[in-house]
């Protein structure tokens, strides 16, 4: 572009106030105006291992935001991190680097979050160190970029991203507070509040890795819905735990989404039950999302039998649920128990699986930031930690989700980790007495 038309453009963007994700569209509106068939990328490398980088953006050719612009400097450890070849030429060197992708290279990791292309125009623009930020122009076409004068272009596009960066560094921390408080407020009201549930005992943890979070949860009483219930001095009850892909803002809105679907939900979606619930709420979050992102869900409950409840659950692409019966422990909603996401396939639909439920089953549902936390070494919480933590612990739901937060706290050495931690803790102290 001319000297006149890049001074305009500049002028332009020196106005710019907003948050990270609209000062990633500000930049690639300047940096691929003349260019509409190119995609644009964000890598950071900064506080990673030599050859490692982070995705905290991309724009498709087109204009489709595939992941919103984030703010790398704070809670960067939470975007998709790429240790692939690619990604190490990538964050290699600290001039243009222009790729024609190989056949192999296309198929690594980097290169298919970034759908693909056939090649890459890769410029270092933040120079305060060599391991910073580098903007990635990408096309379906192979040598798209080799004509271009490199020089020039580095040169602008470093313009802009000062000229940006300095708005949202000024902008940033007042907008995204008081978004996200805004939405975690919401959040917090649509929890359950203590709900009344005879024979059943509870205990609940759910702890944003920032003030709003993606992780769902919900428990409910249920006897209201059977109209051939019969009172045994205990109620039938649903459970629900999600998470949605990604964090931040646009996830805690999808997982608010979530909760509004389900709420409109009467019950009469085949085959019933909670994957009944899972298929309708899945038809209408994949109409109404945002991003091309998914939701994971456990969802499970009591139900009326003869002689007692029986325990049906569902899994769609979630954790598995841990049950502690005596002093065995069996996960539920593993191997051909365990379904696809929610937001994969439109029309898909879930099954039941139905259980006995006995009086002191005790039930562990928990979100992917629980056993995927990390020590400073790297090593994850993981799932048999989990389990060791409830298998010879105590009966009470309290005294177990106690444990198991002191050993996540000590693992971890934070209160607070780096994704979005919930975790339920369920006892039926008793299935009632027979007719």
């Amino acid at each position: 572009m001319g000297e006149r038309e890049l001074m305009d453009r500049l002028l332009d963007l020196a106005g710019f106030r907003g948050d990270a994700a609209a000062a990633f569209r500000a930049l690639r509106g300047c940096v691929v105006h003349g260019l509409p068939d190119v995609g644009v990328a964000m890598l950071h490398a900064r506080g990673l291992p030599e050859g490692q980088a982070r995705l905290s953006g991309l724009i498709a050719a087109g204009g489709s935001e595939v992941l919103p612009g984030h703010d790398a400097e704070h809670g960067g450890g939470r975007l998709p991190r790429f240790d692939d070849a690619l990604a190490a030429r990538c964050v290699a060197s600290d001039a243009p680097l222009c790729l024609d992708l190989t056949p192999r290279e296309r198929g690594m990791p980097l290169a298919q979050a970034l759908l693909a292309p056939a090649s890459l125009l890769v410029l270092p623009v933040d120079d305060r160190d060599r391991t910073g930020y580098r903007l990635v122009l990408t096309s379906a076409k192979a040598q798209r970029f080799a004509a271009l004068d490199l020089s020039l272009l580095w040169r602008e596009c470093r313009l802009a991203f000062a000229i940006v960066g300095a708005g949202f560094v000024e902008a940033v921390a007042e907008y995204q507070h008081q978004t996200i408080t805004g939405l975690a407020e919401i959040q917090r009201l649509l929890q359950p509040a203590d709900p009344a549930i005879r024979g059943l005992s509870f205990a609940v943890h759910w702890q944003p890795a920032d003030t709003a979070a993606g992780d769902y949860y919900d428990l409910m009483n249920l006897s209201h819905l059977f109209p051939d219930f019969v009172d045994r001095g205990v109620d039938a009850w649903g459970v629900m735990v999600a998470d949605v892909s990604g964090h931040g803002a646009a996830a805690a809105m999808e997982a608010v989404q979530f909760d509004a679907i389900l709420r409109t939900y009467g019950g009469n979606e085949e085959p019933g039950g909670p994957a009944g619930a899972l298929t309708y709420a899945n038809r209408h979050f994949f109409s109404r999302r945002q991003r091309p992102h998914f939701l994971t869900v456990f969802g499970g409950g009591a139900r009326p039998a003869a002689g007692g409840l029986r325990f049906v659950f569902v899994n769609g692409g979630h954790l598995p649920a841990l049950r502690r019966r005596g002093g065995a422990i069996d996960w539920l909603g593993r191997d051909d128990e365990a379904g696809i996401p929610l937001g994969i396939l439109r029309e898909h639909r879930w099954h039941n699986v139905d259980t006995e439920l006995r009086s002191g089953d005790l039930f562990v549902l928990y979100t992917d930031g629980i056993v995927e936390a990390r020590d400073r070494h790297g090593a994850m919480f993981g799932s048999e930690r989990l389990a060791r933590c409830v298998a010879d612990g105590p009966d009470e739901p309290d005294a177990v989700l106690a444990r198991v937060r002191e050993a996540l706290h000590e693992h971890q050495d934070a209160e607070v980790g780096h994704d979005d931690q919930t975790l339920l803790v369920l006892r039926q102290e008793s299935v009632g007495a027979p007719d």
